[in-house]
């Protein structure tokens, strides 16, 4: 995460974009073959994306089917997490960021706990990392 104060667009930012290919499930800041991107997967038609916006102009470089069976899980597990879900993703954010001044979310991932769907937010503030839950339902 080196890369990451050079980023000019936000986690939350990213989901709206994403909005365009379908309804955002999840979202991280992350390095794919050395390049930094921000990696947010949707589903539209019950069908799963990932949508790979550049953190440094917004705009949306690539998008392509989730077609790992790990990441299809994962994205599975994900929307039917939100399924019950009240809070949207980028409200979640916003309440964690605003609870902890000076950090920024790096990834937003909803799971279902105890019946409670919940998103698990990381944070970062300078090298110090920490999660949060807030709660989408």
């Amino acid at each position: 995460m080196r890369e990451l104060p050079q980023a000019n667009v936000s986690l939350d930012q990213a989901l709206k974009t994403s909005e365009q290919e379908g309804k955002p499930i999840s979202a991280e800041y992350d390095v794919e073959d050395g390049d930094f991107q921000i990696s947010v997967y949707v589903e539209k038609d019950g069908n799963f994306r990932e949508v790979i916006v550049d953190p440094k102009s917004g705009t949306i470089n690539t998008t392509k089917p989730i077609t790992v069976p790990r990441e299809v899980d994962e994205a599975e597990a994900q929307s039917a997490a939100l399924s019950n879900a009240k809070l949207p993703l980028a409200a979640a954010i916003a309440t964690a960021v605003d609870s902890n001044h000076g950090y920024r979310a790096v990834s937003i991932i909803p799971i279902v706990g105890d019946g409670e769907t919940v998103a698990t937010i990381t944070l970062m503030k300078g090298e110090v990392i920490k999660q949060v839950a807030q709660k989408l339902n």
